[in-house]
């Protein structure tokens, strides 16, 4: 799907979790910038909010990485 890096990037970057409501905010996100049939949409709210909780969970893990890393640079 064409921008769902970038969306997910912004939608990160907002702080949203991942749940229902951040699952209806990207597929209008993406409705924007890609054709999702409208009989399709429960679909692929699933699948992406899917995708964008292993986004989410990666970023955590990264942003705990730095941060404790932050911590036995100042040491």
């Amino acid at each position: 799907m064409t921008g769902l890096n970038n969306i997910f990037q912004h939608t990160y970057g907002e702080g949203k979790i991942p749940d229902s409501a951040t699952g209806k905010y990207l597929i209008q996100q993406l409705g924007e910038v890609n054709y999702i049939p409208e009989k399709s949409e429960r679909d692929y709210e699933h699948a992406v909010l899917k995708m964008y909780t292993e986004y989410y969970e990666l970023m955590e893990k990264r942003k705990a990485r730095d941060a404790e890393k932050g911590k036995t640079d100042e040491s």
